[in-house]
C-alpha cells in the first residue's frame, strides 16, 4: 500500500469516527483531490476542509487539530532543554515547531550558558504591526529568562527561504538591542517546508 492510500484509509476512519452522517470515503477521496501531498490535508483550514469535505464544522475541526497534535509531539520528542548549538539543531527544532503552520509565526529561543533550551516563546502570530515593539518583547523576554544566547525564528508559509527586507532589518535591530543587555543573539531561522536557513550566515550579520 503506497502511502497516499494509506492517509487516504486513515482519514476516512477518522472522517467515519467524527462525523457519523457523513461518507467517509467521498469526504477523503475529496480532500486528498484537493492537495498536491497528503499530508496537506493537515494543514488545511477547518473551514476548507469543511468546504471540500462537507464534514461537520466540529469534524472538520478536529482533522484540522491533527497537525497540531503532530507538532506538539515533534516538539517533545527533542527533549525538554535541547542543545541549540547547530544550524541543523536549530533546523530540526524550529522545523518541528513550525511544521503545519498556514500563517507566519515567530518565536524566540531563549537559552542558557550551554545553549541549552531554557524556555521558547512565541513572540508574535502574523506580520508585525510595530518592529519597534517587537525588539522590546524580544529583549524583556531575554532578561526575564536570564538567557545568555537567544535564537529567533519566523516562519514563510509561502515558501521561500530567501529573507525579506524587513527580516534583515529586524535581524539587525535584535541584535542591537540585544548588545545592550548582554545577550547574544545566534541565529534569525527562517523556516519553510523544504527546510530551514540561518539569516545572520547568509547575509553575514
Amino acid at each position: 500500500m503506497g502511502e497516499n492510500e494509506e492517509v487516504a484509509r486513515a482519514l476516512e476512519k477518522l472522517i467515519g469516527a467524527l462525523d457519523s452522517r457523513a461518507d467517509a470515503s467521498e469526504a477523503s477521496r475529496r480532500l486528498m483531490a484537493g492537495v498536491t501531498s497528503p499530508a496537506r490535508v493537515f494543514e488545511m483550514a477547518p473551514e476548507d476542509i469543511m468546504r471540500l469535505s462537507g464534514i461537520s464544522r466540529e469534524a472538520s475541526g478536529a482533522v484540522a487539530m491533527v497537525s497540531e497534535l503532530g507538532r506538539y509531539a515533534g516538539v517533545e520528542r527533542k527533549g525538554a532543554a535541547p542543545r541549540l548549538d547547530s544550524a541543523r539543531a536549530r533546523g530540526d527544532y524550529f522545523g518541528a515547531l513550525c511544521r503545519g503552520r498556514r500563517v507566519e509565526y515567530c518565536y524566540l529561543a531563549c537559552l542558557d550558558d550551554k545553549k541549552r533550551l531554557i524556555r521558547c516563546a512565541l513572540m508574535g502570530k502574523g506580520a508585525p504591526e510595530s518592529y519597534a515593539l517587537y525588539v522590546r518583547a524580544i529583549a524583556q523576554t531575554a532578561l526575564r529568562t536570564g538567557a545568555k544566547y537567544v535564537v529567533l525564528c519566523h516562519n514563510h508559509p509561502g515558501g521561500t527561504l530567501k529573507p525579506s527586507r524587513q527580516d534583515i532589518e529586524l535581524t539587525r535591530r535584535v541584535q542591537d538591542a540585544l548588545k545592550l543587555i548582554g545577550v547574544t543573539l545566534l541565529e534569525h531561522v527562517i523556516v519553510t517546508r523544504s527546510g530551514a536557513v540561518g539569516i545572520m550566515e547568509e547575509e553575514d550579520l
